[in-house]
């Protein structure tokens, strides 16, 4: 239920750019793949854009677009290779923040996606996936509040901010879970370490014995 209100609200809310591409054939391939976005064809989108890029490599609204059509086909890690470009290209272009914010929030959730075993039971997460999972919703997070500085007064504040609230509340959660697993393996090791009462016996009594021996 959670990726398909993601899903929604990519769709919703990312937008592709055309503005300000000089080269006319990037911006009619730009243009186009616009269009397919909207018809709902996002494949064929992505293979303009890439024929854009094809063209040449140095331009943020393509790298953005194709971002756009990533976070859009769930290939999460594909948008934020694509952000990274952008940034690289044009480090205050705000809207990209929010573009890979969205992915890395998805691939946070994805963590928590465990599939149910052969008895239809959800296995518990381990603690390498609770960690997996704090640190990319914290990358989130952080991603989310690097948008709202560089793009003072964003029609999604709201939103956004109910997604880090969100966010932390389930860091908060998952931390606590972490500590507890933790605690419980600590306290287990150190009961199997711990020798009983004939062990101790036994010891003391091999002891004596090396003693009289000596």
């Amino acid at each position: 239920m959670k990726r398909i209100l993601l899903l929604f609200t990519i769709l919703l809310m990312s937008v592709l750019t055309t503005a300000c591409i000089n080269n006319l054939a990037i911006q009619e391939l730009n243009s186009k793949a616009e269009s397919y976005m909207d018809k709902g064809d996002t494949e064929t989108a992505i293979c303009r854009l890439k024929s854009s890029l094809d063209l040449d490599n140095e331009v943020f609204q393509t790298h953005y677009n194709l971002s756009v059509a990533y976070n859009n086909i769930e290939n999460y890690e594909g948008a934020i290779e694509e952000s990274k470009k952008v940034l690289e290209l044009k480090p205050d272009f705000a809207d990209v923040y929010y573009n890979m914010a969205i992915a890395k929030e998805a691939l946070a959730y994805k963590v928590l996606d465990k599939q149910p075993d052969d008895n239809g039971n959800i296995p518990e997460l381990t603690l390498d996936e609770i960690a997996d999972f704090n640190n990319k919703a914290a990358d989130a997070v952080d991603t989310y509040n690097q948008y709202l500085v560089k793009k003072v007064s964003a029609p999604e504040t709201e939103q956004i901010n109910a997604k880090i609230a969100e966010l932390n509340k389930k860091i908060k959660e998952y931390t606590d879970i972490y500590d507890s697993k933790t605690s419980s393996n600590n306290e287990k090791v150190q009961k199997e370490l711990k020798p009983t009462e004939e062990e101790i016996e036994n010891g003391i009594q091999i002891t004596q014995k090396k003693n009289f021996g000596n």
